[in-house]
């Protein structure tokens, strides 16, 4: 990787490979909003692209693509396409407006989680699978906006969507929110809800009990 203004060539490992981006190792980043040049080799294949630092962690930096030229995109759709894959999902609330683009309906949910690819939106009437929407998540003062398509439906509790076309201020955006937010453990999660209702419901039973057995 080369940092553009001063020529300077760092050789590191890449992981958190997406469409958008990548999370590069090192423990001499750039700084942040650096603009710079990527190569990613894999075999004979080089992937290259510009883009810039949109984080910097003491373990690397992540970096957003700019507009990928047509050659490399289908480089990266082939390496992104050999084997399952699920990002890191993080705990995120935040208010979105989803506007189906077939029927232009508009209505304003919430979200659940957010990864680099897409994220979950709370609603009780999901749109059907392939749905294509125009996603606009408001955050901490700043808008993002994608266009995305529905890629699960979970009845009266939500709909999981893929980004499919971002911007590269939206792309720098979804990674500075990502670098603030928390991990979602799914096991965790259940185990500390599911721990607070049962808390909550032994409490009503007690105080129940005690205004039947309290005398008059």
């Amino acid at each position: 990787m080369t940092e553009i203004e001063s020529s300077r060539i760092a050789v590191a490992h890449t992981s958190e490979l997406s469409r958008f981006g990548c999370f590069v190792q090192t423990i001499k980043p750039y700084a942040k909003e650096a603009k710079v040049r990527i190569e990613i080799a894999d075999g004979l294949d080089v992937f290259t692209t510009f883009g810039v630092v949109a984080y910097v962690r003491p373990d690397g930096m992540g970096v957003v693509f700019d507009e990928v030229e047509r050659e490399n995109r289908g480089l990266l759709e082939r390496w992104l396409s050999r084997k399952p894959r699920r990002s890191h999902r993080y705990s995120f609330g935040a208010p979105a407006e989803v506007k189906d683009l077939a029927s232009k309906h508009k209505q304003v949910l919430f979200t659940r989680d957010l990864s680099a690819g897409g994220c979950f939106v709370k609603t009780l009437h999901p749109l059907p699978k392939g749905s294509r929407i125009r996603l606009r998540i408001r955050h901490a003062g700043a808008r993002f906006t994608a266009i995305a398509t529905v890629i699960d439906d979970v009845p009266e509790e939500g709909m999981g969507v893929e980004f499919i076309r971002l911007k590269t201020k939206d792309r720098a955006i979804l990674e500075k929110w990502l670098a603030g937010e928390t991990l979602v453990n799914d096991t965790l999660t259940y185990l500390v809800v599911g721990g607070l209702f049962f808390l909550l419901l032994a409490a009503a039973v007690a105080v129940a009990i005690f205004l039947v057995i309290s005398p008059r």
